[in-house]
This record gives structure tokens, C-alpha cells and sequence, in this order.
């Protein structure tokens, strides 16, 4: 069960971070047999990386074809079945029921080291669902990290509180989701180019700028393997440059109400 901060965090910033909430056996074995997938790529064996002297990839590349390593992984399908995991997207939604068809089984998420500085992205920022006629929140994704992941090591990108947006304005595509909102200061700055840093784009000096809500921020998932992050489906978001030297490892789930699955449907 969340505690009563927790719930007020999710419902404030639409992310919240539970630490050390998958056992250590279990990613494990997840992490090894995602690395393992790379073996026949080069980048791996015996289930450890080997990237010594390969030169690194430019940003937005992210080393490798997501094709050739696929996301049908047991030891990766069976972290969702740890114990903190639906107990925490059941308290999130309020016990719905959850529709199984529009997301099968949990994505990899993999970036191997970048080459080059640590930009935040102007492009690339997305929202993986439409927003539905009737406001409601329509599910919860989760990122669950492999790998420890310092600041720009490629964690994904959040703005928190955005989910809180557009939620008025009837059923909006999701490719027309990031369109409205860039219409904002807020978001046509984050989108017009490439910052140097999280801290230089929230510059409070820069307040004025900004949107009339002024508890948006960009949040980065960094963390320790076992650490998982849950996401309001709503909250816009982004992939990022990997400047480490290890790869970034996650597995993102998305959990969809059955309802909203039902409205989506009406709403396409």
C-alpha cells in the first residue's frame, strides 16, 4: 500500500519513486538475459558487457537495432509479478480492472554509452497514449531499472506535472498532445533546442517564462537496480543521451485501465 505522502507525490507530480521495491535475485537474472541478447551483436558475453575499444554512437543512436534484441523475455515478463509491483499500480488506479491487449508484456529499454556532451532533448518529447474525452487518469507505467543509473546516463525524462494538462479539452491524439502543449513557454523552450542541463532550463531566473503553473519541473529516473518508478500515462516524456560508460538498462511496463481501453477504442 502507498503511504498517504506517496499517493499526495503521484497525484502532485504524476511520478513517483519506490526504492529497492524488486528483489535483487530477480533483477538478476532480468539483467542477465537482456545482456545476453547482445552476444550475438558483439557487445556481450556470458552475460557481461564488453565494449572496451567500440567507438560510441552519436545521440539519438542508440548503438543498436531494438529489432535484434526483441522484448520477449521470461526472466523480464516475470519481474511484473513481484510482490510490490501491482499492489502499488492497484492502489494508483483504485483496484480497476486492467484491459491485457493493447500492452502484451513488458518493453527493454537499452542505451549504450553516447559519445559527445549531455544535452536534454528539444525533440522526442512524447506521450505514449491520447488524453480521453473524459479527463481520467488511463493507467500507470512503469520503469524498472536494471543497472544503476546516474545522472545523464540516458534515464528517461519527465515532466512532472504535466499530467495535469489539457485534461479539459475533450479526446486529443497522442501526436496532437505534444503539438497543444507547445504552444505553452513552457514547452516551446523545451522544444525549440537542446539545453546543456536540467538545472540551466529551470533557471529560476528564467521564471517568467514559464507556464502560470509553476510546479512543472524535468524530473530524471536515476536510481539503483531494483528501484522502479511509477508514471502517470498522461505525463509527457523523453529518452535521453547516455553519457556514462555503462549502459542504461530499464523495463517499462504500461498498465491500462479496462475502461479507458473501452474509450480509447470509442474516442479512435
Amino acid at each position: 500500500m502507498l503511504t498517504k505522502d506517496q499517493q499526495a507525490e503521484f497525484e502532485y507530480s504524476g511520478v513517483l519513486k519506490v526504492k529497492s521495491l524488486v528483489s535483487a535475485q530477480a533483477i538478476s537474472r532480468a539483467r542477465t538475459a537482456v545482456v545476453s541478447r547482445f552476444e550475438k551483436l558483439g557487445f556481450s558475453r556470458f552475460g557481461e558487457w564488453q565494449l572496451q575499444g567500440r567507438a560510441r554512437a552519436p545521440w539519438p543512436d542508440k548503438g543498436y537495432s531494438a529489432k535484434a534484441i526483441g522484448n520477449k523475455i521470461e526472466d523480464v515478463e516475470r519481474l511484473l509479478d513481484e510482490p510490490g509491483i501491482k499492489p502499488t499500480v492497484d492502489a494508483i488506479l483504485d483496484h480497476a480492472d486492467l484491459d491485457k491487449q493493447f500492452f502484451k508484456r513488458p518493453q527493454i529499454l537499452v542505451t549504450l554509452p553516447n559519445e559527445g556532451e549531455w544535452r536534454m532533448p528539444h525533440d522526442g518529447w512524447h506521450v505514449d497514449i491520447a488524453r480521453v474525452a473524459s479527463g481520467q487518469r488511463p493507467g500507470v507505467q512503469v520503469f524498472i531499472l536494471l543497472s544503476e543509473i546516474k545522472p545523464q546516463g540516458g534515464g528517461t525524462l519527465v515532466v512532472a506535472g504535466s499530467h495535469r494538462l489539457l485534461n479539459d479539452s475533450g479526446f486529443i491524439r497522442s501526436r496532437d498532445v505534444t503539438a497543444s502543449l507547445r504552444q505553452e513557454p513552457f514547452f516551446r523552450e523545451l522544444m525549440a533546442v537542446a539545453h546543456p542541463s536540467i538545472d540551466g532550463f529551470l533557471n529560476p531566473d528564467n521564471s517568467k517564462q514559464r507556464l502560470k503553473q509553476d510546479d512543472l519541473s524535468v524530473v530524471e529516473l536515476t536510481g539503483a537496480p531494483g528501484d522502479v518508478y511509477f508514471l502517470d500515462m498522461r505525463a509527457i516524456h523523453s529518452a535521453a543521451p547516455n553519457m556514462s560508460d555503462e549502459p542504461r538498462m530499464m523495463a517499462t511496463h504500461r498498465f491500462l485501465r479496462a475502461d479507458i481501453a473501452s474509450e480509447l477504442m470509442a474516442g479512435a
